[in-house]
Order: C-alpha cells, then structure tokens, then sequence
C-alpha cells in the first residue's frame, strides 16, 4: 500500500511542473477554416473548373462502353462469332483505356488538390503563429482533441484575421 501512495506522489509531484508551465491553450478548427478559405478563394470551383470536362470525358466513355455492352447483350446471338468476338474485344479495350485514364485523372486531381491545401496550410499557419505570439499563448491545438471549451477556442479569431488578410488582398 505504501508503495502504491509513493508512487501516486511522485506520479503527482512530476506533473506539477508540467500542469504550471501551460498557462495558455488555444485550439483551432482547422476545417472550419478551411470552408472558409474555399469560400473566399473557390478552391472547389477551380478544380471543377479545371477537371470538369476530363470528368465529362469519361463518363462518355463509360456511356460508350455501357452502350456497346448492351448491344453486344442484344445481339450476341445473331452476331457472326468474328463479329462478336471484334466487338468483345473493342469493349475490353474501351475498359482498360477508361481505366487508364480514370487513374490518370484521379492522380492530377490529387494533385491539384495537395497543391491547394499547401496554400492554405501556410496563409493558416502563418495566421496562427502570429495571433499566437501575439496573444501569448503557450499551445495551440488543432486536431485530435475531443473536448474544448469555448474560451479555449479560437477558431472565429482567426477566422477574422483570414478576412483580413483577404480583404488587403
């Protein structure tokens, strides 16, 4: 038992120093600012600018594909076998060539996507780190927290200092 409440103390006495020296804790909700770094700047809308008409593009292949699978459906009985074994094989080829490009598409779309989360990653932590030292505060939380009170958050401050920067701009 002794050695039980020893350990406890000691468990107690390490923490002290460590509960002293955080004195101010922020968090920020980093997709909150992100919705709102996409309104002001229309993230979405430049890639869907951007990729709309590769996107168009391949679901008229996959229309294609869908369309020549049904006839073959259709007809496969009436099709002579060079026929039917030609049309088989444009099918497959549409396939593969639609995968192809669907992977094509999904790798520049991550791209684009990675490009612009790197934008808003510095203007925010650029943000963060100035409304940090200047408010003084200790830590600044983001992500992986399961309970913050409201005095804790400051997500709308730096929400504020985003429209700032963006109406300078």
């Amino acid at each position: 038992m002794k050695k039980i409440i020893s350990a406890m103390f000691i468990m107690f006495a390490i923490s002290i120093p460590s509960i002293s020296s955080a004195q101010k804790v922020g968090f920020v909700n980093i997709n909150v600012l992100f919705a709102e770094y996409d309104k002001a700047n229309g993230v979405k809308e430049k890639i869907e600018a951007q990729f709309g008409d590769k996107q168009k593009e391949l679901e008229k292949l996959g229309s294609s594909i869908k369309a020549l699978d049904q006839e073959i459906k259709t007809n496969e009985l009436l099709m002579t076998e060079s026929k039917l074994a030609s049309s088989k094989k444009k099918r497959n080829e549409m396939l593969m060539q639609l995968r192809q490009k669907e992977m094509a598409f999904k790798n520049e779309l991550q791209e684009a996507q990675s490009v612009e989360m790197g934008k808003f990653r510095k203007v925010i932590m650029d943000i963060i780190n100035a409304y940090g030292k200047e408010k003084s505060y200790d830590i600044i939380f983001n992500d992986g927290i399961i309970y913050v009170s409201d005095a804790a958050n400051i997500t709308d401050d730096i929400k504020k200092r985003m429209a700032k920067i963006k109406a300078k701009k």
